[in-house]
C-alpha cells in the first residue's frame, strides 16, 4: 500500500485585514442563529440535525468559513523573485551596449 501523503498547513488570515475582519463578524453571527436553530431542534436532550432549518443554518457557517479560508490563501504573501539578481543580470548588458 502506497503512504498517504501529508496535508500542508492551511495558511492563517491577517488579523487585521477589513474583509477578514467583516467575515469574522458574519461567521459570529451565523454561528448565533445555529445556536438558536438548534435549541428550537432539540427534543428530549437530543437535536434533529436533520431539521430543515438547522441543516440550512449549518450550511451557512460552512459556507462562510470556507470564504475566510479562500480569503487566507488570497491574502497570503506571496514569494518574491529575488530582487537583487534581476537588476544585477541586465546591467552587465546594458553597459556592453553603451561600450559599442
Amino acid at each position: 500500500m502506497a503512504k498517504s501523503k501529508e496535508k500542508k498547513p492551511k495558511p492563517k488570515p491577517p488579523e487585521n485585514a477589513p474583509s477578514v475582519i467583516e467575515l469574522r463578524k458574519e461567521i459570529a453571527d451565523l454561528k448565533s442563529k445555529l445556536a438558536k436553530r438548534k435549541e428550537g431542534a432539540t427534543k428530549d436532550g437530543k437535536v434533529n440535525r436533520f431539521d430543515p432549518k438547522v441543516r440550512a443554518a449549518l450550511k451557512r457557517v460552512k459556507r462562510a468559513q470556507r470564504r475566510l479560508a479562500d480569503e487566507a490563501v488570497r491574502l497570503k504573501p506571496k514569494k518574491a523573485p529575488p530582487a537583487e539578481a534581476a537588476p544585477a543580470a541586465a546591467a552587465p548588458a546594458a553597459e556592453g551596449e553603451k561600450k559599442e
